[in-house]
């Protein structure tokens, strides 16, 4: 394997690690937020709640689909949240969901 070739399959791998690590970090955050909004609407199944907001999490590219399934769930109960609001925890949860999953691979990496 020449140099140039070790190079690209390094590159590939270390884009592929990124993706892996961008859904997984996405997806806890997703757990996180479908708990949070769960607890606040009165759904006691948060696994199938989770599995509502993950489906319109893929029907729309970005975070916009998460939001929107969040944010009507929130108003048809009549929680008081701005939109705003709901937009910060998305970024708290996604920072915490980043942490977690750093501290998980770390974790996995120091028992292999």
């Amino acid at each position: 394997m020449t140099i140039l070739e070790k190079r690209e399959e390094a590159a590939e791998k270390e884009y592929v690690t990124k993706l892996e690590q961008t859904f997984r970090v996405r997806a806890r955050r997703d757990r996180l937020l479908s708990r949070w909004a769960a607890d606040l609407i009165g759904r006691r199944d948060v696994d199938a709640y989770f599995g509502e907001v993950m489906t319109a999490g893929l029907a729309e590219a970005g975070d916009e689909g998460v939001f929107r399934k969040i944010w009507s769930d929130l108003q048809s109960v009549g929680a008081s949240i701005e939109q705003e609001g709901l937009r910060e925890t998305m970024r708290k949860f996604s920072l915490d969901a980043a942490q977690q999953v750093r501290l998980a691979d770390a974790d996995q990496q120091r028992s292999s």
